[in-house]
């Protein structure tokens, strides 16, 4: 699965899927996880560019996050935060 599929930045959280069972899990880190753990900066793109250079690490770690029996949706995604990380 291309780690780059369906990443959306959303201003104040950056929309990415996680793979996991076969298929894709919607999932979202806050700008402040990203700009405390990434490098991300301010401006259009800062998010997609600092999620590119660490979407391996971000995936793994949201895995981590993943609970058996709970559906994720694009209304009810998987959240990552600051204290995530």
């Amino acid at each position: 699965m291309d780690p780059f599929l369906n990443v959306e930045d959303h201003g104040e959280w950056l929309s990415f899927e996680v793979a996991h069972a076969g298929g894709a899990i919607p999932a979202r880190i806050s700008r402040e996880a990203m700009e405390d753990h990434f490098g991300a900066g301010q401006g259009p793109g800062a998010l997609k560019a600092a999620y590119a250079l660490d979407a391996e690490m971000i995936n793994a770690r949201a895995a981590d996050f993943i609970l058996p029996g709970i559906t994720y949706t694009r209304d009810s995604p998987l959240v990552l935060k600051t204290e995530d990380f």
